[in-house]
């Protein structure tokens, strides 16, 4: 499938935002989380973004070693990447590849969000503390709201499938996976 890199900025500028929001985040949730380099809990299932985001972890893709993405598409016949257990772009070491071009799912797992159902994050963060507790804890401006964020990338999906003359016929989210087909 045809991916080009995104031609307008909106997708750098969204990420950009979301990483000048993790200093907050880091501030006020850091003693809470467990989220490390090697923490690969949220990176062992299936995982699915937008084209967008897929043209994105191919243009950084495409700044890599041939021998290194070499190594990442052999990971693509693995029995647990396969069976969606883990995810393509999990290192043998518990890093991921594409860090730096990691899509938004991945950026925003871990921490507490808000979403449409209230506040949620990853089951090893916030040890021993209730939803309420750490609803108490934490300002509000140190969480992020999933579902703007998620409208923000729909609507810059939106824009880059436009830019692209994407076929209707790509599916709304793609396999992750999909970043390393040539």
């Amino acid at each position: 499938m045809n991916l080009p890199p995104p031609r307008s900025s909106r997708y750098g500028e969204l990420i950009a935002r979301l990483d000048a929001f993790e200093s907050r985040v880091q501030a006020a949730q850091g003693s809470f989380l467990r989220c490390a380099a090697g923490c690969d809990a949220c990176c062992r299932l299936r995982r699915s973004a937008f084209p967008v985001e897929v043209a994105a972890i191919r243009a950084h893709l495409s700044t890599l070693a041939p021998a290194t993405l070499e190594t990442l598409r052999a990971r693509q016949g693995d029995p647990e990447v396969v069976a969606g257990r883990r995810c393509a772009f999990l290192a043998p070491d518990g890093h991921c590849a594409v860090y730096q071009a990691r899509p938004i799912v991945c950026r925003t797992h871990g921490p507490a969000i808000r979403t449409s159902d209230g506040l949620s994050y990853c089951r090893l963060n916030f040890e021993g503390l209730s939803a309420a507790s750490v609803e108490e804890r934490l300002p509000p401006d140190a969480v992020m709201n999933l579902e703007l964020v998620n409208r923000m990338l729909v609507l810059i999906d939106t824009a880059y499938r436009a830019e692209v003359a994407l076929s209707d016929a790509v599916p709304v989210r793609l396999d992750l996976a999909e970043a390393l087909s040539p």
